[in-house]
């Protein structure tokens, strides 16, 4: 049985992470076991200790990842006090990281939206909110990340915050606008 606190695990697993990154940030391709194990200086079995295949280890990064950034983001706690520093955080966040963003998922917008909608679902349901409020959540975040993560245009952005108000309350006499 593997030790998952042991010092050479945690070292292991975080060469393979990078090296994945940096494979990733080099091709758009799939990126098979035997290339990672090659660049990282392990073998195979050393891999599967760490990862059943390569989709985990993928869908772990960008796990990994959201949360690290939200985790960075400075007004994540404020969706039901200040939407606009929540959504002008979260925009400038996204901005500031686009490059990993883009490495981890390329094109393919639905996986990003996804990952952010449960990062951000991870950090507000924590389940003593009502049924009402947690719908409010689910619809907010929800919303909020499909119309903000394909198309960040600032008067999409303003829309999104002034929905949010609507929604979950919060500062209104605020200026309204995106602070680029």
């Amino acid at each position: 049985m593997v030790n998952k606190n042991d010092l050479r695990f945690i070292k292991t697993e975080k060469i393979i992470e990078e090296t994945y990154i940096r494979l990733k940030k080099k091709t758009r391709s799939q990126i098979k076991v035997k290339d990672l194990c090659e660049a990282a200086l392990i073998n195979k079995t050393t891999f599967y200790a760490h990862y059943e295949t390569m989709e985990a280890l993928h869908e772990h990064i960008c796990k990994k990842t959201i949360e690290n950034l939200l985790d960075s983001c400075p007004h994540i706690d404020k969706v039901f006090t200040d939407a606009a520093d929540f959504v002008n955080s979260i925009m400038k966040t996204i901005q500031e990281n686009s490059e990993i963003l883009d490495t981890l998922f390329g094109a393919d917008v639905t996986k990003q939206i996804n990952a952010f909608e449960a990062g951000l679902l991870g950090y507000y349901l924590t389940g003593n909110e009502s049924e009402e409020m947690k719908m409010k959540i689910l619809f907010t975040i929800g919303g909020a990340s499909r119309l903000l993560l394909g198309d960040q245009s600032a008067e999409r952005i303003n829309i999104t915050i002034k929905l949010i108000r609507q929604v979950l309350g919060g500062k209104e006499n605020k200026e309204t606008s995106f602070l680029a």
